[in-house]
C-alpha cells in the first residue's frame, strides 16, 4: 500500500498510511522522511518511491475516518475565507452534505462539536478579513475586495 500526504488544519503536511497519520519530524539527506504518530510514539520513514517502513507498534487502533474529517475542516476554513456568507449557514450545509452520504454517522461521530468549529472558523475569518468598520473615518481607501463584493458574489 503506498503512503498518501495531506495537509492539517494548521497547514503542515502529514502523511497518510494504512490508517495511520504521522506528522513529519525530520528530513533526510538521502531524500527519506522520518516521521512520527500524531496520537502515539510510533514511528515511520517514508521514500521517494511513496513506500513506507513503520519502525514501533501503535498504541491505538487506525482510524479511516480521521482524513476525512481533516478534509472537510480544509474545506470549511476555504469557504469561510471565499464567502460571505454566515458562518452558521456555512457549517449547516456542510452537516447536511455529510447527512446525504452513506456512513455519514462515522463521520459525524469523529468531527469536533459543532461549537468547536463555529469558533475555530470565526477566528480564521477574523484573521483573514480586515474588523468592521465602526465609523466612515476607518474605512480603509481605497476599499478592500471584499468589501466590493455582493452577496452574489459579483
Amino acid at each position: 500500500m503506498s503512503a498518501t500526504f495531506m495537509e492539517s488544519t494548521h497547514g503542515k503536511i502529514h502523511l497518510c498510511y494504512l490508517g495511520y497519520r504521522y506528522y513529519g519530524k525530520s528530513k533526510n539527506q538521502n531524500g527519506s522522511e522520518y516521521w512520527i504518530s500524531v496520537k502515539c510514539n510510533a514511528t515511520a520513514t517514508s521514500f521517494s518511491d511513496l513506500s513506507v517502513v513503520v519502525r514501533d507498534e501503535h498504541t491505538h487502533l487506525p482510524d479511516g475516518k480521521e482524513k476525512e474529517v481533516l478534509e472537510m475542516r480544509k474545506i470549511l476554513k476555504y469557504k469561510i475565507i471565499e464567502e460571505s456568507g454566515s458562518i452558521d449557514r456555512i457549517v449547516e450545509e456542510a452537516y447536511h452534505a455529510i447527512h446525504a452520504q452513506p456512513q455519514s454517522i462515522d463521520l459525524i461521530i469523529n468531527l469536533p462539536a459543532i461549537h468547536t468549529i463555529k469558533n475555530t472558523l470565526q477566528k480564521q475569518r477574523r484573521k483573514t478579513r480586515p474588523p468592521v468598520p465602526q465609523t466612515i473615518e476607518q474605512l480603509p481607501s481605497p476599499l478592500p475586495g471584499v468589501y466590493c463584493k455582493t452577496a452574489q458574489g459579483e
